[in-house]
């Protein structure tokens, strides 16, 4: 490194080790498609997203409403 900087800081030596992994991760296609099954996918989606309204379906026993390809509820 050049300058009077002697040492990286924690975070930035993080930040470049985790972008790296995602870099080599994306060239290897591991980002292009959902490793889970459809049904699973959408549910985890659904209660990582929407977590008080899965609650909410959980307890009357409802299925959850879809989601649109923005993450949108739709349907129901």
């Amino acid at each position: 490194m050049a300058g009077a900087v002697e040492s990286l800081n924690v975070s930035v030596a993080a930040a470049v080790i985790l972008y790296e992994a995602q870099r080599q991760r994306a060239a290897q296609g591991m980002y292009d498609r959902c490793r889970l099954d459809e049904d699973t996918c959408q549910r985890l989606l659904f209660e990582w997203g929407y977590r008080r309204l899965a609650r909410i379906y959980r307890r009357s026993g409802e299925p959850y409403p879809g989601l649109g390809p923005e993450g949108e509820i739709v349907g129901r």
